[in-house]
């Protein structure tokens, strides 16, 4: 029997939303010159009065709307994390609902490492594990640190396992 201890818990990195951070920045002049434009041409005397203020706040609504699908997917991400003990892989994600999918170990068959130059950078990469499970063939776990140790600590917990439920693979 193998002694239950957690091998590794790890999250991925607000790398992933860097898109998202851009994008956000990118909007901010947007809206400054949106609100400078509104103020300039005054277009409020071509709309009823209560529909007038409304149009002189969108740039302020706009970017309530922006910064709150950042914060959400700050959220989304944060909310993600992955979990190996000797005998599973656990990966939970959610922010209202929680969603788990567990991996018995047993059941992986391959590994894919990936390291995009953006993540070389900061020393994460993806690791991709292809199962036999019927619910998870293929989960990935993104932007995480150190994929290649987490890679070979997984390979080897893979095999153990196997050895110890005398599971074999046949092509």
């Amino acid at each position: 029997m193998i002694e239950q201890t957690l091998y590794f818990k790890c999250r991925p990195s607000q790398l992933l939303n860097l898109e998202n951070f851009l994008l956000t920045l990118l909007f901010i002049p947007i809206v400054i010159l949106m609100d400078m434009m509104l103020k300039e041409h005054h277009l409020a005397f071509l709309l009823p009065e209560k529909m007038a203020v409304h149009v002189n706040r969108l740039p302020v609504y706009l970017s309530i709307l922006v910064m709150l699908n950042l914060i959400w997917q700050i959220l989304k991400v944060y909310c993600i994390s992955y979990e190996i003990d000797p005998e599973e892989l656990r990966y939970y994600s959610g922010i209202l609902s929680r969603k788990h999918e567990y991996i018995e170990l047993y059941r992986i068959k391959d590994f894919r490492v990936e390291k995009p130059m953006i993540y070389r950078m900061f020393g994460l990469g993806d690791l991709t594990i292809y199962s036999s499970d019927k619910t998870t063939p293929v989960l990935q776990l993104n932007a995480i640190s150190e994929p290649e140790e987490k890679y070979k600590i997984l390979r080897g917990l893979v095999e153990l396992n196997r050895m110890e439920k005398h599971v074999f693979e046949v092509d």
